[in-house]
């Protein structure tokens, strides 16, 4: 069996030991998955390693694929991006007109072979390399042009409506222009490259002479290229045509929203725009229902704090808050909790402003200030529907506050978010808006301050020793700081040569006690509830940013962010 030989080779080089490879033949036999991708990912053999093996067993050609090697145009028009992505392969190049050779992580994967010889009619010579190699090429090849024809053809399936009002004199000529192959072609293309790089947002922004777009990944704003500006106005109506915004209104702010598809799943999309001098200033919110993390333990939680929210939230009653900045992760934390609250056997339901994500078992009202329908409004409604967990987006108003406390007290738990920079100070928040002592006493079951920090890119992850300065800020909580070994990630095609990828949450986890119930009943202030919820065990987001920085999932720099945000 090929698989055998490979193992056997692999031993044999020296580039995985026998030790290594009963344990690797273990795992497999529990969990059906693919020796090579297990070798890998448990860090038994490096992925050059497997490349090299195969290459020796198979008698094929074994390709580095450096930082200067080009697929050309008629190459990578052969295979579309979707099925380079998921067999993880590139064409090489066409032969004689009758054949062509593809690189591939896996050369023993026939189902990728039959793929590409049904979609090129050539027969199929192979070569081998590294996965991170491959999609490295993948990245920079199909990202760079504007081929994405056919594998746009399914990216936006949506009804535009025909009744915008055209009283402007050059509103019909911006309409067929916003249907123009390049413009299409360039919003459809910056849509796949935002799903695709996990961005939350895109920003329109014009200048005087020039315009940017920039997508907003892990939280921080990256240039992407830009169009002509003289193409600036057409992007920006065709934007407005699919979020059935009026094409015609440019001195007012607008908000659409739409649909489209991508890779077989529907994302959607929330459309902001501003006028400014130079002209309109759009915002694209990207909500890709596959992208939002709803396992409490992906999010950040672990442990005695993971294991107590549970508890509370299976509690019959109660209030529960998020408190945090906008971007911060409140949301996905609520949904996450959604995720565990929702049962057969349980009516939840939430009021949200607007509703971002869909949730099956989950009944999700969305407000409507226009026609008088706000929080508040649709709390009283949602109390008559005998829920009994509610969500509700956000407290602005004590109106809101109040009505939720009081419906914690008739038998609902209840979940919300609220503006604060820390969990204490949640209770003289709640008091400035007008909530009487009391009350916050006796329904706040607990209140989690939450933030965002970069993780390090995996891939280039690396030691190195921080500077005094930064050291300074850990000593005073960890006075062992100088014994840590620190890493950063010094940057790779992978993570946009920044050295992060990804966002985990970091938390204040504040449990309402008995002696801090006792001094919120009293109106005590911010820092002698701080004391004592410190004193009765609580980790500080700072605490809790530095632990992930001495576990080597984040960087300094990073945690101190959160610090200076405290």
């Amino acid at each position: 069996m090929i698989t055998d030989q490979l193992s056997e080779m692999m031993i044999r080089s020296g580039r995985v030991g026998s030790k290594e490879l009963e344990k690797a033949l273990e795992i497999q036999e529990e969990s059906d998955r693919v020796l090579t991708d297990i070798l890998i990912e448990e860090k038994l053999a490096s992925s050059e390693d497997i490349a090299l093996t195969f290459s020796e067993l198979l008698n094929i050609p074994f390709l580095e694929l450096d930082e200067d090697f080009h697929l050309d145009r008629e190459e990578y028009d052969l295979i579309p991006e979707s099925v380079a992505r998921r067999y993880g392969l590139v064409p090489l190049k066409k032969e004689d007109g009758v054949s062509i050779t593809i690189v591939m992580k896996n050369p023993l994967d026939m189902d990728a072979v039959d793929t590409v010889r049904s979609l090129t009619r050539f027969e199929i010579h192979k070569a081998v390399s590294t996965e991170e190699r491959i999609n490295a090429i993948i990245d920079k090849c199909y990202k760079e042009e504007a081929y994405v024809e056919s594998s746009l053809q399914d990216i936006v399936d949506i009804e535009t409506g025909d009744g915008i009002d055209a009283d402007m004199g050059d509103v019909d000529q911006l309409r067929v222009h916003a249907n123009d192959a390049p413009v299409v072609r360039y919003v459809n293309l910056l849509l796949m490259e935002a799903v695709r790089d996990g961005a939350s947002d895109i920003h329109f922004e014009p200048g005087e002479n020039s315009c940017s777009v920039r997508l907003r990944v892990d939280g921080a704003l990256h240039p992407v290229t830009p169009p002509p500006k003289s193409l600036f106005p057409a992007i920006v109506t065709r934007i407005k045509i699919l979020a059935e915004m009026d094409i015609a209104e440019r001195r007012l702010p607008l908000d659409g929203r739409f649909k489209f598809k991508f890779s077989g799943r529907v994302v959607d999309v929330r459309v902001s725009s501003m006028p400014l001098v130079f002209g309109e200033k759009v915002v694209m919110r990207i909500l890709d229902k596959e992208s939002l993390v709803l396992d409490l333990g992906d999010i950040g939680f672990e442990g005695k704090n993971l294991k107590r929210f549970k508890e509370i939230l299976a509690m019959p009653n109660g209030v529960v808050l998020l408190t945090g900045p906008t971007g911060s992760g409140k949301t996905t934390t609520l949904y996450s909790a959604l995720g565990i609250l929702k049962s057969p056997t349980k009516n939840v339901q939430t009021v949200e402003d607007p509703v971002e994500y869909l949730v099956d078992g989950v009944n999700q009202m969305p407000v409507r200030p226009k026609i008088g329908l706000n929080f508040a409004e649709c709390l009283r409604h949602i109390l008559r529907q005998d829920p009994d967990a509610v969500m509700i987006g956000e407290i602005r108003d004590a109106e809101t506050a109040e009505i939720a406390m009081r419906a914690s007290l008739t038998g609902h738990i209840v979940l919300s978010t609220l503006h604060t920079n820390d969990a204490t100070s949640s209770f003289s928040r709640l008091r400035d808006i007008g909530i009487p002592a009391y009350l916050t006493a006796s329904t706040m079951r607990l209140i989690i301050a939450q933030r965002l920090v970069r993780k390090i890119c995996p891939n280039c992850k690396t030691e190195y020793k921080p500077d005094a300065g930064e050291l300074e800020w850990v000593k005073p909580i960890f006075p062992d700081a100088g014994d840590w070994t620190y890493y950063h990630g010094k940057g790779c095609n992978q993570c946009r040569d920044i050295g992060v990828k990804g966002r985990r949450a970091i938390f204040e986890f504040l449990e309402v006690t008995p002696s801090i119930r006792e001094l919120v009943h009293a109106e005590a202030d911010d820092m002698t509830l701080r004391k004592q919820a410190i004193e009765g065990g609580m980790e500080t987001l700072a605490e809790n940013a530095f632990n992930r920085v001495r576990k080597g999932e984040t960087t300094i720099g990073e945690a101190i962010s959160v610090c200076q945000m405290d």
